[in-house]
């Protein structure tokens, strides 16, 4: 649940002169690892990779936020106040930038607003959890294969079919497998007629004949 959907109408109305709207294009950088954090974030429209840096200087894709979504919220609570990713638009973003000391201020009135960050947590700690048991028991082709599902729900642009505003390389860092092993089960899935490859997005033509390739 996201900490806003918590709060009563009058605390969302005191909130809300202190929002700064903001808008972002594909590629623009959001927020950058390891600068200080001073806001917290709110996805109105539009879709935001979350990359970490890796020791070797790579930089992966860890997950994907949509509408609906929030960030920053971790480093509101932390004393150091340092980011832990880089945040990048994926498409046409929107988001809502809420300053730390307004959020402190608010956390402080409304006490659900933790109870819903650490939920938020749990589930996070869940997802990762899962994730490696898929790392555990599953194939990579499967493992690719329910991500673009998961990712395809996230974009769809009807009800059969989506476009991921993803390269291979992000694919890889979200799914957790090499770049090379990723691009042989895409290989397999373009001669399947599952996905078509563009440059810089992938497709899924039909996202229900994925599912069923998946049982």
């Amino acid at each position: 649940m996201l900490w806003l959907e918590v709060l009563p109408e009058n605390e969302r109305a005191r909130i809300e002169p202190s929002f700064l709207r903001r808008t972002f294009k594909r590629g623009e950088t959001v927020l950058l690892q390891g600068e200080p954090s001073a806001n917290v974030y709110v996805v109105d429209s539009g879709h935001a990779a979350v990359k970490v840096s890796t020791p070797h200087g790579e930089s992966l894709t860890v997950t994907v936020l949509g509408p609906n979504s929030s960030f920053g919220e971790i480093a509101a609570l932390t004393e150091d106040e340092i980011r832990t990713s880089t945040v990048v638009a994926l498409d046409a973003l929107a988001v809502r930038v809420l300053p730390h000391r307004v959020f402190d201020e608010l956390r402080r009135r409304v006490p659900a607003v933790d109870t819903a960050i650490a939920q938020s947590l749990a589930r996070r700690l869940q997802n990762l959890s899962d994730r490696m048991a898929e790392a555990t028991f599953e194939t990579v082709q499967r493992r690719v294969g329910l991500r673009l599902v998961e990712l395809a729900d996230a974009f769809a642009e009807s009800s059969t079919s989506a476009s991921l505003p993803l390269t291979q390389d992000d694919l890889a860092g979200i799914v957790g497998a090499t770049r090379p092993t990723v691009n042989q089960v895409i290989g397999t899935l373009v001669t399947a007629h599952l996905v078509t490859v563009g440059r810089g997005h992938l497709d899924i033509p039909d996202v229900s004949a994925l599912r069923r390739y998946l049982r």
